[in-house]
């Protein structure tokens, strides 16, 4: 923040859930190379960027297309660091080569992949659009962009990340949902959001929900993973979203398995300890005593009253 920030007309990637805003947001000042004109300022460099980069796209030079948009990135073009992400979650195709397979007996065709899908290079563009998000007083922030940022990685989330391989990618990304969830929540943000702005809000906090419901799912934190799923089904739907509206329903399907298998492995005991009366106030705290091995009947709040009541009760 205190960033000075420009907009920018830049042109829009079209894709079901995934249609890029007009507007872009940068916050460095200059760039010394390349083919364009360095001795454009940055109001007038990054536009010329992208601009030179969909033509470079439209004659099939994609290692060009590839360059400019990361030069422009590299400048703190949100909107640039937004198509990387989604080339490298896509792939990048090209469209006028068409390749025949004649190895089987039904003829049939594909089209050949020029950049290949890589859903960890994907997250490293779609988390450096974050950042540079950040960097902008929200106030300034445009939500169509963001929404689209956070449903490619929500998708990442989701279909390609590994909870257990993935850790650090996985982790790193938590850190910057999280910021975003906080500002989300400021009652300052809601109040300077247009409606049609407040409904994408809603969105992108269904999205961002769903990805820490999910995270405590398979860390088998089932209780706070109940919490969210129900938090984020509270949200409704949104409709400006058709992912974010699906994953509401998700959440509350999500919330009703959990709190019946919840319901199950709950021991039928009174929550209370049975040697100092200490009472829980939550279902997390519910779930951290200790049932007696012997007897199952009695609870207690830690391993010293657990013992306490073995050695006095039986």
């Amino acid at each position: 923040m205190g960033h000075d920030l420009s907009k920018y007309i830049d042109p829009v990637i079209n894709s079901a859930d995934l249609k890029h805003s007009q507007r872009m947001s940068t916050i460095a000042p200059y760039y010394n190379s390349g083919e364009v004109d360095s001795s454009l300022d940055t109001l007038t460099l990054i536009p010329k960027l992208l601009q030179e980069s969909e033509e470079k796209l439209k004659s099939n030079d994609y290692d060009a297309y590839i360059s400019l948009l990361q030069r422009a990135s590299n400048l703190g073009s949100g909107l640039a660091a937004a198509k990387l992400g989604f080339i490298y979650l896509n792939g990048l195709q090209d469209s006028s080569a068409v390749i025949n397979d004649t190895s089987s007996s039904s003829s049939s065709s594909y089209i050949n992949y020029m950049i290949s899908p890589d859903y960890e290079l994907a997250a490293k563009y779609y988390f450096i659009a974050l950042k540079i998000i950040n960097q902008i007083v929200y106030t300034l922030w445009d939500m169509k962009l963001l929404l689209d940022v956070i449903v490619a990685i929500s998708e990442l989330y989701r279909y390609k990340f590994d909870r257990k391989m993935d850790i650090d990618l996985w982790n790193k990304g938590l850190e910057l949902l999280k910021l975003f969830d906080s500002t989300l929540n400021e009652s300052q943000f809601v109040k300077f959001q247009t409606h049609e702005n407040n409904q994408m809000r809603n969105a992108i906090k269904v999205h961002i929900l769903f990805i820490f419901a999910l995270t405590h799912e398979l860390d088998h934190n089932y209780s706070d993973a109940m919490k969210i799923y129900y938090e984020c089904d509270k949200i409704g739907p949104t409709s400006i979203s058709y992912s974010a509206d699906k994953l509401v329903k998700k959440s509350h399907t999500k919330y009703r398995l959990l709190r019946k298998e919840f319901d199950k492995k709950t021991p039928n005991v009174l929550p209370i300890c049975i040697q100092c009366n200490f009472e829980p106030k939550d279902t997390t705290e519910i779930w951290k005593l200790l049932v007696c091995p012997k007897c199952q009947q009695v609870a207690s709040c830690s391993r010293q009253c657990l013992q306490l009541h073995i050695d006095n009760d039986h």
